[in-house]
């Protein structure tokens, strides 16, 4: 398939699952009235898990597509896009301090789309196929060692915040969700050479739920606490926030140190001059 062909799918797959994002961001409306910031706590928690769960149905199904005529990254950047667009349209941490929400419960609603998310990832990988640039395991490759070094390489994603999120603005938390989901890509191409990436998309997000536990044992989430800055980063992103980022940083990452040709449409042979 010639590439600018595949550049269109890419294009009107992006903006088919930015679209449908930002529209199903509607259902989330916070007590105040106005969309997000999160699932649980929402006017309508039974149609924001309909309308999360669906957008990300949608958007690996059109990505799994995307990714038979380019690459898994490409789709799961497409993934990653559907929730950032969501995310844009939704309030952030401040909207949930000034109605009083529980920032206990985002520790379940970030295990709940990081669960989402694994099923969306497996669907992409499903169709597309695994990354070629990843080597085959060998015998002496153990799944429980490869599991753990995931697991504390999902970690970095707590320091990035701590550091990058100054605000819980818009831009700072999903830019610095990137960076975190950029540097898991490249620490997983030094240390998980052998494993598909599968459960680096979702993990991270899970991690995000330990951050709001740390983040509130170490400062207070009362209006007055924020207005005085004396939250914790920790606790600036909200878990779709977290999500989108993450998606689309490893996404890029990956694709950025990916050192054989990703395409899965055999080339056209050339023929040689005697």
């Amino acid at each position: 398939m010639d590439t600018w062909i595949r550049s269109i799918i890419v294009l009107l797959a992006t903006g088919f699952v930015g679209f449908f994002g930002a529209w199903q961001a509607s259902a989330l409306v916070s007590a105040r009235g106005v969309f997000g910031p999160t699932i649980f706590q929402s006017f309508s928690p039974v149609s924001s898990m309909f309308a999360v769960s669906l957008t990300i149905g949608v958007a690996s199904i059109v990505a799994g597509f995307v990714a038979k005529c380019t690459t898994a990254t490409t789709g799961m950047f497409i993934l990653g896009f559907s929730l950032f667009a969501m995310a844009m349209k939704l309030e952030g941490m401040q909207e949930l301090v000034m109605s009083n929400g529980n920032f206990n419960v985002l520790v379940l609603e970030a295990a709940f789309i990081s669960a989402l998310v694994l099923l969306g990832t497996l669907v992409v990988f499903a169709m597309g196929g695994p990354l070629k640039c990843v080597s085959k395991p060998t015998e002496e490759d153990n799944m429980a060692k490869q599991l753990g070094i995931a697991f504390c390489i999902s970690l970095v994603i707590l320091p990035v915040i701590w550091l990058f999120a100054t605000t819980p603005a818009k831009g700072q938390v999903l830019g610095a969700s990137a960076v975190g989901g950029i540097l898991i890509a490249f620490l997983s191409r030094q240390l998980l050479s052998s494993m598909q990436p599968i459960i680096l998309f979702a993990l991270p997000i899970a991690c995000g739920g330990l951050g709001y536990i740390i983040g509130l044992l170490l400062s207070d989430t009362s209006p007055a606490s924020f207005a005085q800055q004396k939250i914790s980063s920790l606790l600036f992103p909200m878990p779709i926030e977290y999500a989108a980022g993450i998606i689309i940083g490893l996404a890029l990452g990956l694709g950025w140190t990916s050192s054989h040709d990703e395409n899965t449409v055999p080339e056209i042979d050339k023929k040689v001059a005697p």
